[in-house]
């Protein structure tokens, strides 16, 4: 900062903060979000012949 100062005396503090933020922050990375398709395991797919019954069925008494 102090070197910047130095080269623009005229210059405000403000305006060489902003100008070497802005010059800072270019886009030199750039991030791709992409959905990669994968062979999932067999364990992992649920069927029906496979899901075990955790609890019995609920039975429900007629109302009157």
């Amino acid at each position: 900062m102090a070197e910047q100062l130095e080269k623009y005396p005229t210059a405000k503090v403000v305006d060489i903060e902003n100008a070497l933020d802005e010059a800072a922050q270019q886009q030199l990375l750039e991030v791709k979000h992409q959905l990669v398709s994968v062979e999932a395991p067999e364990w992992l797919h649920i069927n029906e012949m496979r899901t075990p019954v955790i609890a019995p069925r609920p039975q429900f008494e007629p109302l009157d």
